[in-house]
């Protein structure tokens, strides 16, 4: 899983005063960044919240928290440390799949795109052996087909000495042409 519903709720000792306020922190990290999709505070008695009513929570930290395994460190000193009855609890419903995990389907997916394209490379090899012909052919170096084309006078002729199909060598004088080589018909 890489989505996290984090809710936050004061324990203020059993009782319900105005001040208590429920918050919800929606968490995405399915895109391998971390965001904050919804951060909802309510008051638990719908009456509102005054700025001094809003709970401590270091939103930094709690996102670092769900990323992954965080350096050994002093965590820094909060408003629920210095008030030990307004301490907060927070619930993560759905834990994210472990990192290994993920690195895992990662590597098995390159795994099998590499033996498709092995596979791909060996079907077209055989099929070239069992026709004789090729699928595709580079031209050699403009002055060399240049040569060819001056020694025998026309596209077929160039074709047949190279040993390719007739249109490979058309494509190759288009390109030489547009490199401004005259070559085929003017």
């Amino acid at each position: 899983m890489s989505r996290y519903v984090i809710t936050i709720t004061p324990d203020n000792g059993g009782g319900t005063g105005a001040d208590t306020a429920h918050t919800t922190v929606r968490v995405d990290t399915s895109t391998g960044q971390t965001r904050i999709t919804e951060l909802t505070v309510r008051a638990a008695s719908g009456g509102g919240l005054a700025p001094a009513d809003l709970p401590p929570v270091d939103l930094d930290l709690l996102v670092r928290a769900l990323t992954g395994p965080m350096p050994a460190q002093a965590l820094p000193p909060t408003a629920a440390a210095a008030e030990p009855e307004a301490a907060e609890e927070a619930t993560v419903v759905a834990p994210a799949a472990p990192a290994p995990r993920r690195r895992a389907r990662k590597a098995a997916t390159r795994a099998r795109k590499a033996t498709a394209a092995k596979k791909t490379a060996a079907k077209k090899a055989t099929a070239q052996k069992a026709t004789g012909t090729r699928a595709y052919r580079r031209m050699p170096e403009p002055e060399e087909v240049m040569d060819a084309y001056r020694r025998t006078g026309s596209i077929t002729a160039v074709a047949e000495h190279f040993d390719v199909p007739r249109h490979t060598v058309a494509g190759w004088a288009r390109r030489l042409r547009g490199l401004g080589y005259a070559i085929g018909r003017q």
